[in-house]
């Protein structure tokens, strides 16, 4: 079941709060939360549905049923009035962003299910197991996407989000293999005017027997990212070697981060007692917020 808490700055928590407010559930599992037009606008995958809430009092001010089968994922407005949904039915799905939201406009079916999703010069960007699809905000449809079939996601980097940086430029995370082993994390740059990549970097796994305090031993299971503010770094994680006694390695999941100018790759911190996220953002202090999994029924 999903539901909206709110954390103040002072740490106080307003617990379930849209529940509190219309004295409903929220619905059933949210999946993100898009501010558009001034309203917070929540994916409900199991629901079926998009619930339009105010920020202020977070109060229900409509709700975009599905009309046919679908799992709403994230949200991108490509118009002043209207937004695309990603969708795992191997769909995009088109909304209102105004009153009267509706039902959806239309669904849009496309080869591969497209989970995250930027916009950047009028084109939609969205990354598949089959390559990264591209398409035309003013024409969105199977026969007129174009793929990028270099840069694709996998089952560990399918909860990555694709990036814009300060130059527009779209970056992708992606695991690189050497057989069944994943040797090293990749970061590629996208050109959004040529469709092509432009540049990437990769951060090697080390293949040390004794590997040291601090080397990147691995990856971990479904990746994140995000952009700093300055939109200069993007952030990411690994898994570390935390110690290396006679008792065996040890390791704890880190954050890296990487310069997107000169393609430099720091440690940034640990993250002891992490084992898999369900959500993963940087302040704008710098200050790396997450959402642990604990199990399927509790989070913190």
């Amino acid at each position: 079941m999903g539901g909206i808490s709110v954390l103040n700055k002072d740490g106080s928590v307003i617990p379930d709060i849209f529940r509190e407010v219309n004295h409903r559930p929220l619905g059933d599992v949210a999946q993100s939360i898009t501010k558009i037009n001034g309203k917070y606008f929540v994916t409900l995958d199991n629901s079926k549905k998009i619930e339009v809430i105010d920020p202020e009092t977070f109060g229900s001010v409509g709700t975009i049923l599905y009309t046919q089968a679908g799992f709403p994922r994230q949200i991108v407005a490509i118009s002043p009035t209207e937004a695309i949904v990603s969708d795992l039915e191997r769909q995009l799905v088109r909304i209102r962003t105004v009153e009267p939201y509706g039902e959806p406009l239309e669904y849009i079916s496309i080869p591969r299910s497209v989970e995250y999703l930027v916009t950047v010069d009028n084109k939609i960007f969205g990354m598949t197991t089959g390559g990264i699809y591209v398409f035309d905000t003013d024409n969105i449809s199977k026969k007129a996407v174009r793929v990028i079939p270099e840069v694709k996601n996998d089952e560990n980097t399918k909860t990555c989000r694709m990036l814009v940086d300060k130059y527009q430029r779209v970056w992708a995370l992606m695991n690189i293999r050497e057989g069944n082993r994943v040797c090293g994390i990749e970061l590629v740059c996208i050109d959004p005017h040529q469709e092509k990549v432009e540049v990437s970097y990769t951060l090697p796994i080390s293949e040390k027997a004794n590997p040291q305090a601090g080397d990147v031993i691995g990856t971990i299971t479904y990746n994140r990212t995000d952009i700093d503010p300055t939109l200069n770094w993007i952030y990411f994680n690994v898994k570390t070697c935390k110690s290396n006694t006679a008792a065996g390695i040890t390791s704890v999941q880190s954050v890296y981060r990487m310069n997107i100018g000169t393609g430099e790759f720091e440690h940034y911190l640990d993250l002891p007692g992490i084992d898999m996220m369900y959500g993963f953002s940087v302040s704008p202090q710098g200050e790396v917020y997450l959402c642990d999994c604990l199990d399927y029924s509790a989070q913190r």
